[in-house]
């Protein structure tokens, strides 16, 4: 098993859309999940944490200037570990996403912020940094699910 990257460039035009690039990285991840032999539940987890992370920094880090997001996929025998690095605005998912009454009706609840919540929810461990104008977000994800 080796470690996989992609580096996503957003200046000039290079990717129209997000969601160009999200099908992009779902369909690595997809290709990387049937080589390495991941189960279906795996599958699904990486993606969902890797299109919510990645929108989330596309939607919200371009006002913060972010001209790249890098992905890498590092699968371990009893881990799998998730890193995105972005140049964009500073955020910090595991302290300034807004944490979502579960149980508060839909009509009463703020737009935003369940992705993340359901994130932190599923992981084994999300790890925040900011170094040098970067977000740097690990996640890591048992095989076991």
């Amino acid at each position: 098993m080796t470690s996989r990257s992609l580096v996503l460039d957003f200046e000039q035009g290079k990717l129209e859309t997000s969601a160009e690039m999200l099908a992009g990285i779902s369909a690595q991840v997809e290709a990387m999940g049937e080589e390495d032999d991941w189960s279906p539940k795996l599958l699904y987890l990486v993606q969902l944490c890797l299109e919510e992370l990645a929108l989330n920094a596309m939607t919200y880090g371009r006002q913060g200037g972010l001209s790249e997001l890098q992905v890498s996929i590092n699968p371990g025998v009893e881990e799998i570990v998730v890193e995105l690095h972005d140049n964009g605005a500073a955020f910090d998912p595991t302290k300034d996403a807004p944490v979502p009454d579960p149980d508060a009706a839909m009509t009463d609840r703020p737009v935003g912020g369940l992705g993340l919540f359901l994130i932190r929810e599923m992981v084994d461990d999300l790890a925040y940094r900011r170094e040098e104008g970067w977000n740097h977000l690990t996640i890591t994800i048992g095989r076991a699910q």
